[in-house]
């Protein structure tokens, strides 16, 4: 057994990698910057921690999402690793600053994008040696990509600070456009490329059209009610999760609770703990919920419309079957549905007058600190999101004359909210194809269905003459159900407060 195999199976009890991983690992250990593709589920994690165990130096792992970093050190911590933590806005002053006093008790820190802005910080990174610079989720570094973080842009600028470390960009979808931003974003030197199929084949899709978003909530009842759990559904607004949940509750026996940006950062993490921990059956989520959860189990995932892009909806019916059995995703959608889409992006973006207004706040700010910047902005009542856009923009050309910076800006926005409606309308195109929806997803990024692959094409979508039955509940699960939806009448009936606390 090499040395590689015997740290898999030191440190993970594992004696054999998914497809793609060994090679991932390798282009690391051999000290040359990598970008890997690979698809939710396939073990991204231990691309980075292998080469953690079997190299000194710290890792320093970007992560966008709070849940994704404190999905990744608890099961790190619950394997036995001590040297690990994580930088976000969660943590207390003095929390943080034992984290930085400390870092050189750590092996891998992982750290918000934006945690690096802080000088004290990348200063006392500088004075460490950086083994190896991760960067998850690297999607998020293309402008064009389907979830762009402004603060990822700076990330060539902060690793070529701490002495340009190897690097790893991960992601689990990306076009070949969003590949080439990562390496130019990053710096990277001659990088070696593993990139693997965003298809996944254990999971069966299907698209059924609908004239109203009330015969849509029917059908994702009757769905909810009859297939294998447990499950997801993802809903374009934050009421509508609500909405959803609460028709679910009344007309089901499935427990179910809704999940969205809007609540209290506690309230998330409990809901999260308890779906993975099989208390609940059932989410009903915006695009917020899902990056990074490690529930291996989830049998299917119910759009009640389409993302806004096709990176979005292979990211988001990913989340299904990571434990390779028979899932299914199903995308509920109306004529209507790219219109609402176009709108909800319509909102997102800033006339004239705004820019105007918010511009002229940054110029007669007395700092030059970005991310002061984007919090006057939000104090002005700019919404966070649009704080980050608009801050990012005005940064990249403040040095221009001022009448080019505030044209370049409008430019830059109007540019992004037309790129996100021609991703709208590419997934249009595709839905209504009468063809086979897999294969036309595929296409949008340049791959062919493997023909040769009898399980994926048996089980491929509805345009193909997909059996949805395969996918339902059992009589002994239906019977299990009601056994515990009795359980769940009794429990409110003699535990009244118990109930008042959900």
């Amino acid at each position: 057994m090499d040395k590689l195999h015997q740290t898999l199976v030191r440190y993970f009890g594992y004696h054999t990698f998914k497809t793609g991983q060994k090679d991932i690992i390798q282009s690391v250990l051999d000290q040359k910057d990598t970008v890997a593709m690979l698809p939710t589920g396939g073990g991204k994690s231990l691309c980075y921690q292998i080469p953690g165990y079997m190299t000194d130096g710290l890792v320093l792992i970007i992560s966008p999402l709070l849940s994704l970093m404190e999905d990744q050190v608890e099961r790190m911590k619950m394997r036995g690793e001590k040297r690990v933590a994580a930088l976000n806005s969660t943590l207390s002053f003095h929390e943080r600053q034992h984290i930085i006093r400390h870092l050189a008790s750590y092996k891998f820190l992982f750290v918000a994008p934006e945690a690096l802005m802080s000088e004290k910080l990348l200063e006392q990174l500088k004075s460490m040696h950086i083994g190896l610079f991760v960067v998850d989720e690297a999607h998020c570094i293309s402008e064009w990509g389907h979830d762009f973080r402004p603060e990822y842009s700076k990330l060539g600028e902060w690793r070529e600070a701490l002495g340009h470390p190897v690097a790893l960009a991960l992601t689990a979808t990306a076009t070949k456009q969003t590949l080439m931003d990562t390496v130019q974003t990053l710096r990277l030197q001659h990088p070696d490329f593993h990139i693997h199929s965003v298809n996944r084949p254990n999971i069966a899709l299907i698209k059924e059209a609908y004239e109203t978003k009330e015969a849509k909530e029917k059908r994702a009842i009757e769905l909810v009610d009859t297939l294998q759990g447990p499950g997801l559904i993802y809903c374009p607004t934050r009421q509508m999760t609500e909405d959803l949940a609460s028709l679910v509750k009344n007309q089901t026996h499935e427990k179910v609770e809704f999940y969205h940006g809007g609540m209290d950062a506690g309230d998330r993490m409990l809901i999260q703990q308890q779906f993975i921990n099989g208390q609940i059956d059932l989410i009903c989520c915006t695009s917020a919920f899902g990056m990074g959860i490690d529930k291996a189990d989830i049998r299917f995932v119910i759009h009640m419309s389409p993302p806004q892009s096709i990176e979005a909806f292979m990211q988001e019916i990913g989340r299904a079957g990571r434990d390779g059995q028979e899932s299914v995703s199903i995308l509920l959608y109306t004529e209507e549905d790219a219109d609402i889409q176009s709108h909800l992006i319509q909102s997102e973006g800033f006339d004239d007058s705004e820019i105007d207004f918010f511009l002229d706040q940054l110029r007669q700010s007395p700092t030059i600190d970005e991310r002061k910047w984007r919090e006057q902005l939000m104090k002005a009542g700019l919404q966070e999101t649009r704080a980050r856009m608009l801050t990012h923009y005005y940064m990249m050309h403040q040095d221009d004359l001022p009448h080019l910076l505030v044209k370049r800006v409008k430019q830059k926005l109007q540019d992004r909210q037309t790129e996100k409606r021609r991703k709208v309308w590419q997934f249009k195109e595709r839905i209504i194809d009468r063809g086979c929806f897999r294969q036309s997803l595929l296409s949008y990024f340049y791959e062919q269905q493997d023909q040769t692959d009898s399980s994926s094409l048996q089980n491929c979508c509805s345009s193909c003459g997909l059996d949805l039955s395969d996918y339902e509940k059992k009589d002994e699960q239906l019977e299990l159900n009601e056994m515990k939806h009795w359980k769940t009448v009794l429990d409110r009936m003699f535990h009244p407060t118990k109930e008042a606390q959900h």
